[in-house]
């Protein structure tokens, strides 16, 4: 398996649940042992001497325990040990690949060691490279689920996470081995080993893509999307060979060199859950199949156990913790490893003759895209940074790789460097979701206060892409809960770059709102809204955009309980509308890094079908700044009615932890205001780290002035302080807090999922 930091130990499948690798859209060749496969290595092996037994070092796997392999190899290097062939399950499967491919032990610590897990594994940065309608238009809270619409029924993708990162790493880690199709040609014969869901054979991969080898011996059912051939659907090799014994020995050993790596016995106390024993139910299937082949193990071979102590399958920010383990398990098994050693010269020559770089610089022939059946090819071309005629590294294709598959389009993203090495033609093979081109996500929301308030939401959201040629997108919303919401509309790019566009869009709206007098909840109103809108925009990069339009909607404004404070009206709202938008935050919630901003304009005009003339203009900032693990928030925020008269059903309403703790959602109604604020958050807890989800205690300050409000009170500036938790949980966003205001009020809350409260444009995509 490949690294992973989870805090559940011995749990593959939770391992699995933050692995990420692309599915590589094939492997050239895969065979099954139970066929007659021919022993590989018939002949001696490089740097073999006459007479010296062919050894055999056979990986097994063990997700963040694999880093130990490495320590292994460290010593087996310093032993002057030499290896002539590989068998690899999973992770081991991983750095059995890199050793074959040439990469000494030291390189392969270098590189292991190297991995920033929560970019390869947790999408940090993704967000950066994400267009900034992909942005804007493709948040839900609670879940990162997608599922999909085929033949008149709802599918869900093949894996539950998203692996571009773990792929594209493993190609750029054996870059240059993935030119060699048959694995006996690496300087180090290898096989991996995968399992064949159809059958539920072994299945050892010898040839094809180098990194698509690993990436199916790694595939864990459910989490990852499996690896799909024309003869096999490949997963996970350890769920049928973990330790792959048999298959060293046909491939060249003579002697095996085994690395078994040791957990701790079960303990019954850790046995009593539904997830413990589902926990120790993979783990009794992994032992089975281990025994069986640690038991054909004869006196020639060598057995190394390293002794893992309390580190898990999931504990990858532990990876560096395990290299010194394989290191002292081996020099614990010195006396039988010394009978394999080579003299200095000769271990030095075979040493040379298997070692190769990585490495891969060339000037581009060309760029070329296969296999797109709905993806406009052209539109890639626009986007794309690495163009025919570049010098380029293994790190430049990988960056394109990376922007590529940030898109939302694709499950993977595959390449390869094909004719004159010094002049290749790069050619990429983009893998579009199965799933697609109709997507559904959901989302939930829920938002308590001591003082009243409770609402909830429920989210659903269909959309249909590449319409046609340019990408129109068909997008479909249904809210229901406290806020209600139904809506259609039509995404159309005017350009094959996507920069210009145009959205007309159809709503229904119906609304609950409070008015409130002296603190206290006076009324409640049923606010539904029914219309249009038609916009035009330009897209800036990848943070920001314009738009500009024409919005007609009919407003009806109903007392639903209590006595009216604001007008009952059927009104006509119509006019010009303007707004923009910049974000480059890392997250759309609980941002550690990067700035947000938004600005909204609406001018209403009888001359456009209004009943009434009225303006507003309303602008947002925020602003997030690591500090070591902390984060210091700021936002700034305004709204006017320019001198119109504003309806007061159009008024900025005030209140909630979006806009102001301490008062309840909504509580102040204004003509106009101002807010600014300052938080600090210290981190309390990681709850999966690799995945960015961690609490945070937080406290906040905040100053802030409204004027001509609904309830006539005095529009003296008004301090507020607030205290809450808040964070990314597995469960969305969690925040709990309690605020107090220099007015006497105060508010104690508790928010989890969607959020709930669009007062003011804080609440509506700033800061949360």
């Amino acid at each position: 398996m490949f690294p992973v930091r989870l805090r559940i130990r011995r749990t593959r499948i939770a391992a699995a649940a933050i692995l990420a690798a692309c599915v590589i859209p094939a492997i050239a060749t895969a065979q099954d042992p139970s066929s007659d496969v021919r022993p590989a290595v018939s002949e001696p092996v490089a740097g073999q001497l006459p007479g010296r037994p062919r050894i055999g070092l056979v990986l097994a796997g063990g997700g963040a325990k694999g880093g130990a392999h490495v320590g292994v190899l460290k010593v087996l290097e310093e032993m002057r040990v030499p290896v002539d062939c590989i068998a690899g399950t999973s992770m081991g499967a991983l750095v059995g690949a890199g050793y074959a491919s040439g990469i000494p032990a030291a390189e392969l610590q270098e590189f292991l060691l190297g991995i920033e897990w929560a970019s390869v594994v947790g999408g940090l940065g993704q967000r950066d490279l994400e267009p900034i309608e992909q942005k804007r238009a493709g948040v839900t809270y609670s879940n990162d689920f997608e599922l999909g619409i085929k033949d008149k029924r709802v599918v869900v993708p093949g894996g539950l996470v998203n692996t571009s990162g773990i792929e594209d790493l493993l190609r750029s880690y054996v870059a240059r081995a993935r030119m060699q199709s048959s694995f006996d040609r690496l300087p180090i014969p290898f096989r991996a080993v995968a399992t064949d869901m159809v059958t539920g054979e072994m299945v050892v991969i010898d040839q094809g893509d180098l990194a698509t080898a690993m990436r199916a011996s790694m595939a864990i059912p459910g989490a990852f999307a499996p690896v799909i051939t024309d003869e096999h659907i490949l997963a996970d090799g350890g769920m049928v060979r973990n330790i792959p014994i048999d298959v060293a020995r046909k491939l060249c050993a003579d002697v095996v060199i085994v690395v078994n790596l040791v957990e701790p016995p079960a303990q019954r106390e850790n046995l009593q859950s539904a997830t413990q024993l589902m926990s120790r139910s993979m783990d009794v299937m992994l032992q089975a199949n281990e025994t069986l082949q640690l038991q054909t193990l004869t006196d020639r071979d060598v057995r190394i156990d390293v002794f893992m102590g309390d580190i898990g399958t999931a504990d990858f920010e532990r990876v560096p913790e395990t290299i010194p383990l394989g290191e002292a398990a081996t020099r614990a098994a010195a006396s039988e490893l010394a009978a394999l050693a080579l003299p200095e010269p000769e271990y030095l020559a075979w040493r040379k003759q298997v070692t190769a770089s990585q490495d891969i610089e060339a000037r581009l022939a060309g760029v070329r895209y296969e296999g797109l059946e709905r993806v406009n090819p052209a539109y890639l071309e626009q986007q794309a940074q690495v163009r025919a005629g570049d010098t380029v590294d293994t790190g430049e294709i990988s960056k394109e790789a990376q922007r590529m598959s940030a898109l939302k389009d694709f499950d993977s993203i595959e390449y390869r460097l094909e004719g004159d090495p010094s002049s290749p033609t790069l050619v990429w093979m983009p893998r579009e979701k199965r799933i697609g081109p109709d997507y559904l996500k959901f989302d939930l929301g829920m938002y308590a206060s001591e003082g009243g308030d409770i609402a909830f939401a429920i989210y659903a959201k269909h959309n249909r892409t590449w319409l046609n040629s340019l990408g129109g997108e068909w997008r479909n919303e249904v809210q229901l809960g406290s806020e209600n919401l139904l809506a259609t509309s039509l995404y159309q790019p005017l350009d094959v770059a996507q920069r210009f566009f145009v959205e007309p869009r159809l709503a229904w709206s119906r609304n609950w709102e409070y008015v409130f007098l002296d603190g206290e909840r006076f009324a409640r109103y049923r606010l539904s809204d029914v219309g249009g809108s038609l916009d035009a925009g330009m897209n800036l990069g990848n943070y920001s955009q314009l738009r500009a339009g024409y919005l007609y909607t009919r407003r009806d404004v109903e007392v639903n309980t209590g006595t009216p404070l604001l007008p009952e009206v059927e009104r006509d709202d119509a006019g010009l509308t303007a707004s923009f938008t910049f974000d480059n935050r890392d997250t759309p919630f609980n941002a550690t890094r990067g700035g947000a901003a938004a600005l909204e304009y609406f001018r209403s005009e009888d001359s456009l079908g209004a009943d009434k003339d009225w303006e507003r203009l309303e602008l947002g900032l925020g602003l997030a700044l690591p500090v070591s693990n902390d984060v210091i928030w700021m936002t700034l925020a305004g709204g006017s009615n320019l001198n119109s008269d504003l309806p007061a059903d159009r008024t900025f309403r005030l209140g909630g932890p979006g806009s102001f703790p301490g008062f309840e959602l909504g509580e102040i109604r204004s003509d106009e205001y101002w807010l600014a604020s300052g938080s600090y958050l210290w981190k309390i807890k990681d709850i999966m780290s690799i995945r960015g989800q961690a609490l945070y205690a937080g406290l906040r300050l905040q100053a802030g002035q409204t004027y001509e409000r609904l309830d006539l009170v005095d529009e003296d500036t008004m301090y507020g302080a607030s205290v809450y938790v808040t964070g990314r949980t597995m469960v969305g966003p969690l925040t709990v807090g309690f605020g107090a205001t220099s007015t006497e009020s105060y508010s104690v809350w508790l928010a989890i999922g969607r959020p709930i409260g669009h007062g003011t444009i804080l609440e509506r995509g700033i800061f949360r």
